[in-house]
């Protein structure tokens, strides 16, 4: 039997190439990650947080020196990220006129002075309530915690570990 030290290993394998190879692994795990995100947790959601999908659709991934970035860009992230506490919900001319397209484009009211009314009811309750997107004692949808913490270690081993068995298999 051969017995090979740690520290003899790296005259047996390439360091670089599965350096690569495992960063490759990473790459395509946050391209894993994004499709998860968007077809499985965003939809698992109840209500899901999604009008006319700008939310899904601001997910995207970046290429980054050593590895890749998961991200949204939506304008409005962090408040289904985090919630809004009631006292922080401020009623004003723009959660009013938010409110009130999307009640007509849901088909709640028809004419816009009903859809105001309902608006102004729905955001009174956001502000003396508990707020936006705090559902079941949890303060926002946690959609970026939840990829972060419990799927994205096993997505990341996963892809990895593919990568570089591949690598070992070209020789």
């Amino acid at each position: 039997m051969t017995t090979i030290n740690l520290d003899q290993a790296a005259d047996f394998f390439d360091p670089k190439k599965f350096r690569t190879a495992a960063l490759r692994g990473v790459r395509k795990a946050a391209a894993r990650g994004l499709r998860v995100a968007q077809t499985q947790i965003i939809p698992a959601r109840v209500p899901q947080p999604v009008d006319r999908g700008i939310y899904r659709a601001s997910w995207k991934t970046q290429v980054i020196p050593n590895g890749a970035e998961i991200y949204t860009d939506a304008p409005h992230s962090p408040f289904i990220e985090n919630g809004v506490r009631a006292e922080s919900v401020k009623i004003g001319p723009m959660i009013l006129s938010a409110l009130t397209e999307w009640i007509i484009r849901k088909g709640i009211a028809k004419q816009f002075t009903r859809a105001r009314r309902i608006a102004w009811a729905i955001a009174k309750a956001m502000q003396d309530g508990a707020g936006i997107f705090n559902r079941n004692g949890q303060q926002g949808l946690g959609i970026m915690k939840e990829l972060r913490d419990q799927r994205m270690p096993a997505i990341i081993r996963e892809e990895v570990e593919r990568e570089i068995k591949r690598e070992m298999a070209k020789g």
